[in-house]
């Protein structure tokens, strides 16, 4: 049996399933940092509610829902101890990163330490650390790809006690590379399940057999319903107040303060025809305050005609020295001095500051990009390697080269 929250409803009725849920005074410690953050809400109130002993997820990245599990398990006195695993080194759909998310994933985790054990190692290797049926609430949030989450679920699934909560993410995500909805849709078939449709969708559901759950769950998992309805409609309305106040940091500056402006997305779109789209890019995410060597590899047949360059950055100042292409050995494009910079296309929202040495980019909003000219490719099939070196200021003070 399933249901998902596809007709929310925003009449209450005179049994709310709004009254009293923990999350209506909830104020996310970190937040914009991942796509969790429409579902932020609905954690909170999980953990809340249904009290786990064992918590583990498989794939913190940030950390957006792995601390707000944690915050709920302080703010509520829920008793749960939280594992979060990861390799901290990124994938082919989150991107690579630097040593910048695990020492903030870290440092933010202090905050919990007295229930709250990070494991930087691959899933498989944590599995020998818990026993069969030991885990109450098992979040799953790595590779996407079907195989691979096929793989996870086989492995880690027997550690789920029967009656424990499944949380899976991206189940809405149909882009090419991402199998999650396929596997989601097997899952509904074998258990009581939930989906959220909001953001990349989130798949809650419940290991048989059935066993009674507490408050709101009963509600999501029971056949259609109004009360179900009410909750779907609520946390969409918390969902549309988070991209809310993330809009309104990025409009008054205040963004520069917030989690997300801690690190910078480095995203290369490559094109064969000039049409730059989401599933033809590859990203990766640096830390600030030091010059940073980025290399990104692109897949074997990626076009250049352009190459477009983002950075997802908090109102920051990119001071970038060096830009180069090439392919099996064979440098194509190199960046390094003014009039190669001049010859560069600065547009969205950045804006191109005076400097004598570097190109120096002033992010003015969430969409700037840097397209680099045309480039005419070898016939060969090899890879495009493109290099960067760049250094990013969060306080929007130019950095004296």
């Amino acid at each position: 049996m399933s249901n998902d929250s596809r007709k929310p409803s925003s009449v209450p009725t005179r049994s709310d399933s709004r009254a009293g849920l923990p999350s209506r005074g909830f104020q996310p410690r970190i937040y914009g940092v991942g796509a969790w953050t429409a579902h932020l809400h609905f954690a909170y109130d999980l953990i809340a509610q249904l009290k786990p002993r064992v918590l583990v997820e498989l794939g913190v990245d940030r950390g957006e829902s792995y601390f707000a599990f944690c915050q709920s398990v302080a703010e509520n006195g829920t008793g749960t101890h939280c594992t979060g695993i990861d390799t901290w080194i990124g994938d082919e759909h989150a991107g690579g990163y630097d040593e910048t998310t695990f020492a903030e994933v870290s440092h933010h985790n202090v905050n919990y330490q007295s229930f709250s054990d990070l494991r930087r190692c691959d899933f498989f290797a944590a599995l020998k650390d818990f026993a069969d049926e030991s885990i109450d609430l098992l979040h799953l949030d790595g590779l996407h790809t079907e195989d691979a989450v096929h793989h996870d679920l086989a492995a880690w699934l027997p550690k789920l006690r029967p009656g424990g909560i499944l949380l899976l993410h991206d189940v809405g995500v149909r882009l090419p590379g991402f199998g999650v909805w396929k596997v989601w849709e097997e899952l509904r078939s074998k258990g009581r399940a939930w989906t959220f449709l909001d953001s990349p969708g989130l798949g809650v559901w419940q290991k048989p057999p059935v066993s009674t759950l507490p408050g709101f769950l009963e509600d999501l998992f029971r056949a259609p319903n109004e009360r179900a309805l009410i909750l779907a409609d609520y946390y969409s309305a918390r969902a549309h107040e988070m991209q809310e106040r993330i809009a309104r940091e990025w409009r008054d500056g205040t963004i520069r303060q917030s989690p997300f402006a801690r690190q910078t997305i480095v995203q290369i779109f490559y094109s064969s025809d000039g049409q730059h789209r989401a599933e033809d890019s590859l990203s990766t995410r640096v830390g600030h305050n030091v010059w940073k060597d980025v290399t990104i590899h692109l897949p074997i047949g990626a076009g250049a005609a352009p190459l477009r360059i983002d950075f997802v950055s908090a109102l920051t100042i990119i001071d970038l020295a060096t830009i180069t292409v090439s392919s099996g050995g064979r440098l194509l494009y190199s960046a390094t001095t003014v009039p190669d910079f001049d010859r560069i296309t600065v547009t969205g929202d950045a804006e191109r500051l005076p400097h004598p040495t570097f190109l120096r980019l002033q992010v003015t909003g969430i969409d700037p990009q840097v397209i680099l000219p045309c480039l005419k490719l070898p016939q060969a099939n090899e890879s495009l390697e493109v290099q960067l070196r760049l250094y990013v200021d969060p306080t929007g003070v130019a950095f004296s080269a």
